[in-house]
């Protein structure tokens, strides 16, 4: 009897959870920039997806003999690459030389530059790469970053730009009517497969205890 308590147990927690609605937080991502010789890729970065938290690594794959770049981010937007609080990267090589360990032999060597953008970072950055062949800057690129907020919208409540009122376009409404049913048609689906899993391990269990009991009762007679 208590195992059959168990399972019961088990197959109501299984549907409170399925129906319980999951947060939806942001995980950090990271978009690579790829420094070639006569451009970065992608240059401007303009897509909504990139929002606040997420990293740019910039990666330096010039094979240009003898070539090297730096990154420079123009944080406080007065034009100018070098000031204090300016995000300015060492000159990226394509390679660095290692130690018989495995180590940099220069630990002032690098191939890439990593920039963080943090909750606070909401806006639209300039950023400069300059090119050096030998001792000699050959060119100088400027791009743009634009750091999106990263709005996380509970299901059903309105975002910033939807549409309120009798002016509405009626197109919006019904893709989020539309919308809103599929979420519940999953929801059900999810809850009447969990319950139907459970209503077969119970009548498993059931099943088991009367023969358990039956064998009992043949065993005293």
């Amino acid at each position: 009897m208590s195992q059959r308590k168990g399972l019961n147990s088990l197959v109501v927690l299984l549907c409170v959870l399925i129906l319980v609605p999951s947060a939806t937080a942001h995980e950090q991502e990271t978009l690579n920039v790829i420094l070639v010789e006569d451009e970065a890729r992608p240059g401007n970065v303009t897509d909504s997806a990139f929002v606040e938290g997420n990293n740019i690594v910039f990666r330096m794959r010039d094979n240009t003999e003898n070539s090297s770049m730096r990154v420079s981010i123009d944080n406080n937007q007065n034009g100018n690459f070098s000031d204090q609080g300016d995000n300015v990267s060492t000159w990226l090589t394509r390679t660095c030389e290692l130690d018989d360990n495995g180590s940099l032999a220069d630990d002032g060597c690098a191939v890439s530059y990593e920039r963080n953008f943090n909750s606070t970072s909401q806006g639209t950055y300039h950023y400069q790469i300059e090119r050096k062949i030998n001792d000699s800057v050959v060119d100088v690129w400027q791009y743009n970053i634009t750091v999106h907020p990263d709005i996380h919208a509970e299901p059903g409540q309105p975002s910033i730009g939807d549409c309120f009122g009798t002016n509405c376009a009626d197109d919006a409404s019904t893709e989020t009517q539309s919308d809103s049913e599929w979420d519940s048609r999953n929801t059900l689906i999810g809850v009447m497969v969990f319950a139907a899993f459970g209503t077969v391990i119970l009548t498993l269990s059931i099943r088991k205890e009367r023969l358990i009991r039956s064998s009992d009762s043949n065993e005293e007679e």
